[in-house]
């Protein structure tokens, strides 16, 4: 990625530096005249790291902006390579420069925007990139930033769901383990104290557990900070490949969770094969692009059932339903849409959008009185081994 280290000489007459991503060293300089009405003094290109393109992301607010002021240009009948600058100059100092400058940079060299887009696989999916090309061979490159643009905004959507089924539960837990920190270090050591200093020597079960823990924290304060970053340490692996499998079997497995993942796979496979097939994309390419953005390792082999058994001469709708991953009304729309897959999968991705939203919402509001339940039997807890030493204490003066 071309990214430079600029001094010049300001309007005040100070000395300064600057270090951005440009196209090349001209561009950079009337930049920098124009725009600070600066003098340069030197400019030194700066060697990016290997292998940093393909760990770059950036924003999707920031990508859906690109892309739309993308289309406009090129609708305006102005050429990919200077759009693609005009977007590099306009974009915030930030990896977004440095993508739109490099993809300007790499169309200027191999005169193919599909294909210099897949120098950043986590802004752009092979998805995506296919999209590109095929509407980059037919003439209509405009055409396939919109439908590129409508991709990443549906999958956003899709993604905030996601998130949002995620964010009450974690939310509960950090401040759960908060708590239970500030009372074993700080509250239950001086209340034991307390109770020793008065002659109590002998406590309640309930009691006894929670001082337990506490002395256990206090002891042995690595293994607490183990067990308490042991969900995040399991999170992390059951993401992990070797683990992935089954992690998303047991997921479909949860009666509260199962509806909500598999409607936002769902909507995932079938926004993508949407967007493919209009792009005329042929349908086993668009069932592989599905398997790899399914989110879900069991859609993911479903679908690579789906593609052998269309390899094997099968249709797609016979596909689905040998593969007995799929749900019933699925299998039913495909099989009797086989002559219209573009159009059954768009109402399935706006029927599964949809559902994906209804469920995600319904799990949150069955998980949440569990986590309820929950947060007040440890707060009944807290409370009665506070109050059960005092009460004791009191029955024994009177």
């Amino acid at each position: 990625m071309p990214r430079f280290r600029a001094r010049f000489v300001a309007k005040s007459g100070r000395r300064s530096s600057l270090t951005i991503d440009a196209t090349d060293t001209a561009s950079l300089s009337e930049h920098i005249e124009s725009h600070r009405g600066a003098y340069i003094i030197d400019i030194r290109k700066i060697s990016a790291r290997r292998g940093a393109s393909g760990r770059t992301r950036i924003p999707s607010s920031i990508l859906l902006a690109g892309l739309d002021s993308l289309e406009l240009m090129l609708i305006s009948g102005v050429r990919i390579n200077t759009a693609l600058r005009m977007l590099a100059e306009c974009a915030p100092a930030s990896a977004a420069r440095g993508v739109w400058t490099e993809i300007a940079r790499r169309v200027e060299e191999s005169g193919c925007f599909g294909e210099s887009l897949r120098q950043f696989p986590r802004v752009f999916n092979e998805s995506m990139v296919g999209v590109i090309i095929a509407h980059e061979a037919a003439g209509r490159l405009a055409d396939g930033v919109r439908h590129v643009r409508d991709y990443v905004a549906q999958m956003r959507g899709i993604r905030r769901e996601s998130l949002r089924g995620m964010a009450y539960p974690a939310l509960v837990c950090i401040a759960g383990f908060a708590a239970t920190a500030v009372l074993c270090i700080f509250t239950l050591p001086r209340f034991s104290k307390m109770l020793h200093d008065i002659g109590v020597t002998k406590t309640n079960r309930i009691t006894s557990f929670f001082f337990g823990m506490s002395d256990f924290v206090l002891r042995h304060p690595i293994c607490a900070v183990m067990v308490l970053f042991a969900p995040a340490a399991m999170a992390w692996l059951a993401l992990r490949p070797c683990f992935r499998p089954a992690f998303d079997r047991l997921v479909l497995r949860l009666p509260v969770v199962s509806g909500a993942v598999e409607a936002l796979s769902m909507a995932r496979i079938c926004v993508t094969y949407k967007a493919l097939s209009e792009s005329g994309i042929r349908v086993i390419e668009a069932l592989e692009a599905c398997a790899a953005v399914a989110g879900n390792d069991v859609y993911s082999r479903g679908l690579g059932q789906v593609v052998t058994a269309v390899r094997e001469n099968a249709t797609v709708g016979a596909g689905f339903e040998r593969s007995g991953v799929f749900g019933p009304e699925v299998v039913l729309a495909i099989k009797g849409g086989e002559s219209a897959l573009n159009q059954v999968f768009a109402k399935l991705a706006d029927y599964f959008a949809s559902e994906a939203r209804h469920r995600v919402a319904l799990a949150l509001g069955m998980i949440e009185p569990l986590m309820l339940v929950f947060v007040l039997v440890w707060v009944f807890g807290v409370a009665l081994a506070v109050v059960l030493p005092v009460v004791e204490v009191l029955n024994e003066i009177h």
